[in-house]
């Protein structure tokens, strides 16, 4: 009897340590430290390299901004310089489009906040392919000069997405 209680004891100890001790470890070596005390002071400074799951291949991806809100196109263009600087300002290993329709088309218009051009122009100028839907513009009587000069106007804006996701993109809606 009392060599059965000390095995069930054992047992019962072995149990407690790999619960307390050794499974925090191990959870730590895999899904990063423990303390994240030191993490933003080293990612901060030192650029993360790019996942090994893209070696060798192209990141396709179409951004839809189907909203005028000025903090979801800061977060969409916020989107599109993550990625790029992902990929190390190479554009060969990235294909972006944005495609804008319903009220996000306002964003490209001339008339707009000006705060949306730079940038914009700034990743146009590094690959970004940006796309003002027909049927939007028609809906808020904007014509094409009302449209920013590095966008490309499509008949539909929902049929460019579709179209680039069966060409193998990724849709993104931030």
């Amino acid at each position: 009897m009392c060599a059965y209680l000390w095995r069930s004891y054992k047992a019962l100890l072995v149990g407690v340590v790999m619960v307390f001790l050794v499974l925090p470890q191990a959870w730590a070596l895999r899904y990063g430290p423990a303390s994240y005390n030191n993490y933003s002071a080293f990612y901060n400074s030192h650029p993360l390299p790019t996942p090994s799951f893209f070696k060798g291949k192209v990141l396709k991806a179409v951004i839809e901004v189907d909203s005028a809100a000025p903090a979801r196109w800061n977060y969409a263009v916020a989107v599109l310089t993550n990625i790029e600087k992902a990929f190390g300002n190479n554009p060969r290993r990235y294909r972006l489009e944005l495609v804008a329709f319903g009220p996000g088309i306002r964003m490209l218009s001339v008339w707009s906040d000006a705060h949306n051009r730079i940038p914009l122009e700034k990743l146009a100028a590094h690959g970004l392919k940006i796309r003002a839907c027909h049927n939007a513009m028609l809906a808020t009587h904007l014509v094409r000069k009302d449209i920013f000069a590095f966008a490309r106007v499509v008949p539909a804006g929902v049929l460019e997405v579709a179209r680039k996701e069966m060409q193998g993109y990724v849709a993104l809606k931030p």
